[in-house]
């Protein structure tokens, strides 16, 4: 009936839409990026289903979805130094997970949150998570072998899947070494001959063949005592090998355990309750040009000995013609209101601030230059956390698509309740800002301007004051 074929129809199209929808939204976030699905007829096979009479809820026959999947660039994907590192046996991990279009509940999800996440690091030197975009080619080998001199800061800087696999691999070395050690020892002594005498003292009880060395050394290092092998005082040797495996046992234990301590009170974790707004904003203060962000500190437990500091990177020329493509020039960054003292209490969302004036590379600059120049401002906040006393860096960036002309922040993060009698803060609205009247110059024009004003109101003054009687 009309009635069947139209709900037929409805839940044909239906699926082609969740279908559609798992494919946007189910691709790997950091090495592709879905297109727009687009969906082609096959009027044959409608038809013929048509002319059939077979009803329209097999549609699904008919329609073919075709999703282009592109590759992204490997730097732009690339996770700001962060790329997908291969497992223990040199392979890529989604090369031993299998294919992507199979499901994997433990990928990320993507779609149009994995484009945008893309872009936000694309062209970047640091994106908006604090992490540094850049990598080490990979033909450049010559100097790695001066981290290895930095023993522990590399230890501490690996994965916890290789710090897990180096604490039990170097142990494991450890009781195979040591297992050959005594294997030689009872070996040269004669312990091991079948023909032995019988007035004949083994060095070690109860040793067979390599493997009751290997269960002898694993008990020795870690001084488990099970009471079947001893050492005797037979073999002076022996005595030597037992006191300097456990030696070598507590070296390793302690080292390992304070790469793991390390490990832990790394503040990599702290980093994430530090916030900044998403956008830089322009605006007019006791008539001066400011950049201004906001940052705050979600932790009841603030940072100490906070301080601030700001970084212009663009591509500079000097006039011997030298040109810097990526130079890095320091911003003047504080919490007063001209920009002054870096030193900053985030007791509750604060308001930083970079005075434009002549000293600021942004001095020449106006709204339309916004569009055409690049380059990127790049805000660091570094502080002490009271409770371990480790330094803490987070930072950010803004790029000239980021920064938002005649634009100030919403004043309403901190209210006083007199209620509770205490201040409330909202980091909810640390990203609100309104539209107020800064004029649409740069700074630089807008000084001439008030220069040529005062000048003329100076000289109408004089002159007034020349014609008086």
């Amino acid at each position: 009936s009309s009635l069947t074929r139209v709900t037929s129809c409805h839940q044909a199209l239906w699926g082609v839409l969740v279908m559609a929808l798992s494919t946007l939204f189910g691709q790997d976030e950091e090495k592709q990026v879905n297109t727009s699905p687009t969906i082609s007829f096959d009027d044959k096979k409608i038809n013929n289903m048509v002319e059939g009479d077979s009803g329209i809820s097999s549609l699904d026959d008919g329609l073919t979805l075709n999703v282009k999947i592109q590759d992204v660039d490997s730097v732009s994907a690339s996770s700001d130094g962060n790329d997908m590192l291969p497992n223990f046996l040199g392979k890529p991990f989604q090369a031993v997970v299998g294919s992507q279009n199979k499901w994997n509940p433990f990928r990320k999800k993507s779609g149009l949150l994995g484009v945008m996440h893309a872009q936000t690091k694309k062209n970047r030197v640091v994106s908006k998570h604090g992490r540094v975009n850049t990598v080490k080619k990979s033909d450049e080998v010559q100097e790695h072998h001066r981290l290895l001199k930095d023993f522990f800061t590399s230890m501490v800087d690996l994965s916890w899947s290789w710090t897990l696999f180096s604490f039990a691999a170097s142990f494991y070395i450890s009781w195979l070494i040591f297992a050959v050690v005594w294997y030689m020892v009872v070996l040269l002594h004669g312990d091991l001959a079948e023909d032995k005498p019988d007035n004949h003292k083994v060095c070690v009880e109860n040793i067979v063949d390599f493997t009751s060395c290997f269960l002898y050394s694993l008990e020795t290092q870690h001084t488990i005592g099970y009471g079947g092998r001893a050492t005797t005082e037979e073999c002076p040797m022996a005595v030597i090998v037992m006191s300097v495996q456990s030696i070598v046992g507590v070296v390793i234990q302690a080292c390992m355990a304070g790469i793991v301590f390390a490990k832990f009170t790394k503040p990599t974790g702290r980093a994430e309750t530090l916030m900044f707004s998403k956008n830089a904003l322009i605006t007019l203060r006791n008539g001066a040009f400011y950049l201004v962000v906001r940052l705050a500190d979600l932790r009841p437990t603030h940072l100490i000995e906070c301080h601030v500091s700001g970084h212009f990177m663009a591509k500079e020329t000097t006039e011997e013609g030298e040109e810097i493509p990526y130079h890095l020039a320091s911003m003047s960054v504080g919490s007063n209101i001209d920009g002054t003292t870096d030193y900053i209490q985030p007791f509750w969302p604060i308001i930083v601030s970079h005075k434009i004036d002549e000293d600021s590379p942004l001095y020449q600059m106006a709204p339309r230059d916004f569009q055409s120049k690049q380059f990127e401002i790049i805000i660091t906040l570094e502080g002490v956390t009271p409770e371990t006393g480790c330094s803490v860096q987070v930072r950010t960036s803004y790029l000239p698509s980021e920064i938002l002309w005649g634009q100030r922040f919403e004043h309403s993060t901190v209210v006083y309740d007199k209620e509770m009698s205490k201040y409330a803060v909202s980091y909810g609205t640390l990203n609100n800002f309104l539209e107020d009247r800064t004029p649409r110059c740069s700074a630089k024009e807008y000084e001439e301007r008030n220069g040529r004003k005062s000048s003329n109101i100076s000289n109408s003054a004089s002159s007034n004051s020349l014609l008086s009687p």
